[in-house]
């Protein structure tokens, strides 16, 4: 009988040993693509806004009056611009650069003595078109053309108002997720007018050195 009852109770205790010794399930923890799944992502920003300073230390300017053609190297010329673009599809960036440039005239006259007139002051409005192509957290390169509407104010001669074109590229050099650093080189292209038989106008070198940030 003593037997018999060791017997029952070894049985017993053998099948509640592996459910004591069992530990309670628990939910896998998650993995991370899970967690980046759940976590919310922040927006890719679409707009951004770039204030750039733009020495011009080689350029033409040509002028017409009285049936006479002068074409001379200007003296250094610098700039303020403020370039505002939004991204509307993919790298394609759409928007409005005003810019104004000063200290524009021409270095020399036609005989090599000194030109007497004074500094010019250029209002411009221009409509940014750019291809931006982005190595994230690194930098953003990109294509840009700027045609756009140009006041000149010259010293010697009437207000020259008209067309300018601007080709450039350049690159924007990331400093954090929101601030960016632009370094950019192009040319500027003048087709201003004083009237239908006289005009002033300039071509430069153009250089972009500023900084920005994306909203």
């Amino acid at each position: 009988m003593r037997k018999v009852k060791l017997l029952i109770g070894s049985a017993l205790l053998a099948l509640a040993l592996p459910a004591y010794a069992e530990p309670t399930s628990a939910p896998p923890p998650s993995t991370t693509a899970e967690q980046s799944a759940e976590e919310p992502v922040s927006p890719h920003p679409r707009f951004q806004v770039a204030l750039s300073y733009l020495p011009m230390a080689y350029g033409k300017i040509t002028s017409k009056f009285a049936g006479m053609v002068n074409t001379g190297n200007s003296s250094f010329a610098s700039g303020v611009g403020l370039a505002a673009s939004a991204e509307v599809y993919r790298g394609l960036m759409v928007g409005i650069a005003p810019q104004v440039i000063w200290k524009g005239g021409i270095k020399a006259e036609p005989n090599g003595a000194p030109s007497k007139a004074g500094p010019d002051t250029q209002y411009e409005l221009l409509l940014r078109l750019a291809y931006a192509y982005a190595i994230p957290q690194v930098a953003t390169f990109y294509a840009e053309v700027m045609p756009g509407y140009s006041i000149i104010y010259p010293s010697v001669q009437d207000t020259s108002k008209g067309l300018v074109m601007v080709y450039g590229i350049g690159a924007e050099l990331d400093l954090s997720k929101r601030i960016f650093a632009n370094v950019g080189v192009g040319y500027q292209m003048g087709y201003q007018t004083e009237s239908s038989t006289s005009y002033y106008r300039n071509n430069y070198v153009r250089v972009a050195l500023g900084v920005g940030v994306r909203l």
